[in-house]
Parts: C-alpha cells; sequence; structure tokens
C-alpha cells in the first residue's frame, strides 16, 4: 500500500497558505490546522482526496467513542467541510464528502446575559480604578477581549466619547462610550498619553532588611541613570540595635534612594482580564460572569431598549447578522412587561384591581 502521510502533509501545508489568504484569526487556524491533522492521523497512510463520507463518519464515531461532546464532533464536522471544500475548488476531490453527514445540532450552553440590576452589583463589587474601567469598558462597548487588551490610550478620544478597536482580522470599528466609561477610564488613565490602555500594574518594591552574619542588613534595589543596581547596607550588629530601631534605620534609608522602576507598557494579559472579572463577580456574588458575558450583556440590554439588529450588529464588529441574532436573548423583566401590556387576561386584571 503506497504512503500518503508526505503527500497529506503538502495538503494541510497549502491549506494553511489559504486561511492566510482568507485573513482568518490566528486561533481560528489553529482549531482547523488541528482538526485536519488528527482527521490526517485517523487515516494513517491513506490519501485525503481519496476518502468518502463513510470515512468523515467513522472518524466522528471513532471521536466520540474517545469521548469528545457533541459539540467537538460537530465542529469538527465544519472544519472538514471547509477544508474539503478547498479540496474540490482545486479539483483534488470530485465531491465533498462531509457534505454527505448529517448531525444533530448542539445546544450550546452559553451563559446567561446579565439583568441590569447584577450589572449595577458588578458595578459596586470593583474596589480599584483598573477594576472600574474595566467593568465599565466592556458593558459600555460590548467588545471582545482581544479588542479590550488591544486597546490603546492614543485610541480613545474622550471628547467625542468613542473609542476605536482593532476587532478581527485587524478591521477598525468605532464604538461608542457611556458617561459613566468615560469617567471610569478618565480616572484610570490619568494623565496618560499613550501606550496600552489596560496595561500591567507593576508594584514599587519596598526592599527588605534581613540579618547577616549576626548584622542587620538592608538590601533594596536602586533605579537611577544608571538602571537597576542591586544595593546593600549593613545597620549594625543585633546586640545593639533592636528590630524596632533597625526597622526605622531601614524606612529612613530607602527614604533616599530611587525605589521607583520604570514602567514598561506591557499590555494586561487575556488571562489576567479574565481573573479580573470573575473575582469581581465573586464579590458581587455571580456566578459564571465572563468579559463574553458583559458582551451579550451588551447586545441584549441594547435589544431591550429598543435598539435595531442592524446598530448592535455595526457596534459588536459582526460580518453576518445571524450571529448578532445568536448574541441577544430577550430578558425576562422583557418578557413580564410584554405579557402585562399585551396578553388580555393581564389586561382584565389590571381593570378589576381596586
Amino acid at each position: 500500500m503506497r504512503n500518503y502521510t508526505r503527500f497529506n502533509g503538502g495538503l494541510a501545508r497549502q491549506y494553511d497558505k489559504w486561511m492566510v489568504a482568507m485573513h482568518y484569526a490566528k486561533g481560528t487556524k489553529h482549531m482547523y490546522r488541528r482538526t485536519v491533522q488528527r482527521f490526517s492521523e485517523f487515516l494513517g497512510k491513506r490519501s485525503l482526496a481519496s476518502v468518502s463520507h463513510i470515512d468523515i463518519r467513522n472518524f466522528i464515531v471513532r471521536s466520540s467513542e474517545d469521548g469528545a461532546s457533541l459539540g467537538v464532533v460537530y465542529q469538527d464536522l465544519s472544519v472538514l467541510r471547509l477544508f474539503y471544500d478547498f479540496l474540490h475548488l482545486g479539483g483534488l476531490v470530485s465531491y465533498v464528502a462531509p457534505r454527505f453527514i448529517r448531525l444533530r445540532r448542539p445546544w450550546w450552553n452559553s451563559p446567561a446575559p446579565l439583568n441590569e440590576s447584577q450589572v449595577q452589583k458588578l458595578i459596586a463589587a470593583t474596589n480599584t480604578r483598573r477594576d472600574r474601567a474595566l467593568v465599565e469598558f466592556f458593558y459600555s462597548t460590548g467588545c471582545r477581549l482581544s479588542e479590550a487588551t488591544r486597546l490603546k490610550v492614543e485610541d480613545l478620544d474622550f471628547d467625542a466619547r468613542i473609542a476605536r478597536v482593532q476587532g478581527k482580522r485587524g478591521k477598525i470599528r468605532i464604538v461608542v462610550l457611556t458617561k459613566r466609561a468615560i469617567e471610569a477610564l478618565h480616572h484610570y488613565v490619568g494623565d496618560r498619553k499613550s501606550g496600552f490602555v489596560f496595561r500591567q500594574e507593576r508594584p514599587i518594591p519596598k526592599g527588605y532588611l534581613s540579618v547577616h552574619r549576626g548584622q542587620w542588613q538592608s538590601r533594596w534595589h536602586d533605579y537611577g541613570a544608571r538602571g537597576r543596581r542591586r544595593r546593600q547596607k549593613y545597620l549594625g550588629k543585633i546586640e545593639r540595635l533592636d528590630h524596632e530601631n533597625a526597622r526605622r534605620l531601614h524606612r529612613e534609608l530607602l527614604d533616599r534612594c530611587n525605589l521607583i522602576r520604570p514602567h514598561k507598557n506591557y499590555s494586561l494579559s487575556k488571562e489576567a482580564v479574565q481573573s479580573a472579572i470573575k473575582r469581581i463577580a465573586e464579590r458581587a456574588g455571580l456566578k459564571r460572569v465572563s468579559p463574553h458575558t458583559l458582551r451579550r450583556t451588551f447586545a441584549t440590554h441594547l435589544h431591550d431598549h429598543g435598539a435595531s439588529i442592524e446598530v448592535i450588529q455595526a457596534l459588536m464588529g459582526h460580518v453576518w447578522i445571524q450571529t448578532t441574532t445568536k448574541y441577544i436573548r430577550i430578558s425576562t423583566d422583557r418578557l413580564v412587561n410584554t405579557v402585562e401590556q399585551f396578553h388580555p387576561g393581564a389586561q382584565i386584571d389590571a381593570q378589576t384591581s381596586p
């Protein structure tokens, strides 16, 4: 039997180049590449260009037997359809085998949006300027996590109450900032004129006091014109100097030194933002809250208050309006208000009530 391993690898590399040409996001390319590789390993030495729908079905069955959920195999099937669309366009296959397979559509267990009362609790649970700015920015704009971490001070226009964010595939769009978001961002950014808005915070080192060879020793880092330099000084023997006086001398010594570490403008990582939102939610008594939850909340609240789907689509940076509709859920408050306003039974109750 002929070994098609090198041939399959060549097809996968060509598909990688095609994904670059299609400007797929980095995470999307990684996920597609991994699925194609798994399917190629399933085939072994057989050619990717000679499979049938039976092979696709067997691959799905094997993945399910190995513990893959319905959502995972549904996603794998979608990736293989696109991959074989590419091969079909290139004339390497006569038909797109994965499109002859149908799966039950999974129920995506996405987190529910917050109601307006929960949003207020979340905001009240913030205890730093950065945390307040994060929550207000996500709720005001509905931005993606990656868009927030890439946001720079130069992209903020406080006077016009807008921000320019870089979305998927490098597309720039304008988002609107509420008055509360403007105030929170202004307090957090301060007098900074450039760099990332949400940046890593580096605490000022305080130095430390220790005992070395029977003497109190003060150690610290000095940040002067020559850069960081390690310093140390003996303050006296422990027999002649008690701990309280040693700490006093240590503080007086550090007051004369340059302990301020130059700030390198590194963007706050995605993991740090997610952890910050999670901690705020825990203090507010809320569960399963993430930046994506606030993105869904943004879309739902706009829709509840009468915004059109087209406007919400533009604000969220969606290419397809069908994607926007998946983000919107009709809130419980709106359902109750609608029934009370339009249901005949509710109107009769209102007329007969004293």
